[in-house]
């Protein structure tokens, strides 16, 4: 999720999910919340520093990783990836 994909270097995740869909031959789903792709968003007032460098760490680099991730992995609706093919149509 986002979290982990802004705290750690992206080649981390890209190997994550490429050891899942390679060695597991399983399927990843990514998820970020809307607001880890606003690196201008309000700061928050009254948190500890921790709480700050977790929530605000990369949120300029969100925009440019979520690129390469679209372009390094091949992406498709969720109901045709894990639904088998009799139900999803």
């Amino acid at each position: 999720g986002g979290g982990y994909f802004r705290l750690l270097p992206y080649r981390v995740s890209r190997w994550a999910m490429k050891h899942v869909n390679t060695t597991e031959r399983q399927p990843c789903v990514f998820y970020f919340h809307p607001w880890e792709i606003d690196p201008e968003q309000p700061r928050q007032q009254g948190i500890s520093r921790k709480t700050q460098f977790r929530h605000y760490l990369n949120l300029d680099r969100m925009k440019d990783r979520i690129s390469r991730l679209l372009t390094d992995f091949n992406w498709d609706r969720m109901d045709r990836i894990f639904l088998p093919a009799r139900e999803a149509s």
